[in-house]
């Protein structure tokens, strides 16, 4: 075994050789994917942490901490950059280029500034040099900055909600405490927005600019993570048992119960996709609940494959007004909230559904927290969801928020590797 540092007592050494070894051998099949015309998108990921391991194992300790600053001015500048739609003014195709004078000049902007932006971009690799001096080239990452490109959007957002918040971290702690936020104000989001006394969701409406990139990027769910399957082989709980359930009536008598109700469902992502996949399900037995900004949007949208499906505004924090359904899902909400809040928001579905029917479930669709030393991806999102009041959640937290709001854990869906669950709840 061969190791570049000492490690803490108790450690296992880095044996920087071995792991030399394997990033090769992970380099030689990602290559002959690509030879062949395909891809291999784990592995691409596997290879990189790996590399970004072997990178900080390999530096002198000092350097692996000054790389870090360098990521944080790399992240400073994109960030400018993309506010001002920078990455838009340099072509993809023919002359493919822009000298520093011309994109300057398109900028409004001194050119010693856009000079010295653009040279740190190119140093980090974000950015191409273009074919004549001065110049610069769209490199491999930077066209996703474009601003007709969802993950230009999702940019903005891991900024305002993630980075803007972080570096304001001491100030806040020094105003309030060393505690996590018990509410939805007074979050670091919203302190370091200026607007401490309000929740995220406000403060994200006095800045249109902001709100409008988060809807989009919300809208884009290939990318931002909408895309977790409930039917078919792949998905870690199959609702399709849906479409064979008879439609009851409802105990008053009043019409048909609702099978499934999607609260705080957005764009109503997921109820085109049951509509689509599971045999039997009709438009008139689904619900799909959400602020009344989100359900304007989903009306105006007038997509015709929500064509029949009730559309209502609920907050979710209060009574659940559809009584009965047969499945109430919760995707992408608890993490969100406080254990407190979230408790509060089982609750009012728990309450709501049916003493009758022992096949009726709560499903709470989630990013979760990894057990054990977990992939920093997935406690950045956990700090993420900690500037806006929230956090993710393992197992035994999730089983903790069940058993308060009056619901237990039928089943706990996971894999390993997916950073997604399902908690399947029934009344307890």
């Amino acid at each position: 075994m061969t190791t570049l540092s000492v490690s803490p007592p108790g450690t296992k050494p880095y044996d920087i050789v071995a792991a030399a070894e394997a990033l090769l051998e992970d380099a030689k099949r990602l290559a002959a994917a690509v030879d062949h015309g395909g891809d291999n998108v784990p592995l691409r990921r596997k290879l990189a942490q790996t590399a970004r391991t072997f990178a900080v194992e390999a530096s002198h300790p000092i350097d692996a901490v000054k790389d870090e600053w360098v990521t944080a001015s790399d992240i400073a500048v994109w960030s400018l950059l993309v506010s001002w739609k920078a990455f838009d003014l340099i072509p993809l195709t023919s002359p493919g280029y822009v000298t520093f004078s011309d994109l300057a000049l398109k900028l409004d902007a001194d050119e010693s500034l856009i000079t010295r932006l653009v040279t740190h971009l190119i140093a980090t690799s974000k950015l191409s040099a273009g074919p004549v001096p001065n110049s610069v080239s769209h490199s491999r990452l930077s066209p996703l900055y474009i601003s007709t490109n969802p993950v230009s959007d999702l940019a903005i957002i891991a900024v305002g909600n993630g980075f803007k918040p972080f570096f304001q971290w001491p100030a806040y702690f020094a105003r309030y405490g060393r505690h996590e936020p018990p509410g939805q104000t007074h979050t670091p989001f919203s302190f370091a927005w200026g607007h401490a006394e309000l929740p995220p969701w406000e403060v994200k409406a006095l800045n249109p600019e902001y709100s409008a990139s988060f809807k989009r990027a919300m809208q884009a769910k290939n990318i931002f993570g909408g895309d977790i399957p409930i039917t078919g082989k792949s998905a870690l709980y199959d609702v399709s048992w849906l479409g064979s359930q008879r439609t009851t009536v409802a105990k008053d008598g009043r019409g048909a119960r609702a099978k499934i109700v999607d609260v705080g469902g957005g764009m109503g992502h997921l109820l085109k996709e049951l509509l689509e996949n599971v045999e039997g399900l009709t438009p008139q037995e689904c619900v799909l609940q959400d602020r009344p900004d989100v359900i304007e949007a989903v009306e105006r949208l007038n997509d015709p494959r929500l064509e029949g499906v009730r559309v209502m505004s609920h907050d979710f924090h209060d009574p659940q007004v559809v009584r009965g359904a047969t499945v109430y899902v919760l995707r992408r909400i608890l993490l969100d909230y406080s254990d407190a809040l979230a408790v509060n928001v089982l609750k009012q579905v728990a309450d709501a559904l049916p003493e009758d029917d022992e096949e009726a479930r709560v499903l709470i669709i989630e990013l979760k927290l990894f057990e054990g030393i977990s992939p920093p991806q997935n406690t950045h999102v956990d700090l993420v969801m900690f500037n806006l009041g929230g956090k993710l959640r393992n197992e035994k937290m999730y089983r903790d928020l069940a058993e308060k709001a009056g619901l237990r854990v039928v089943k706990y869906h996971d894999r390993a590797g997916d950073p997604h669950c399902v908690v399947e709840c029934a009344k307890a």
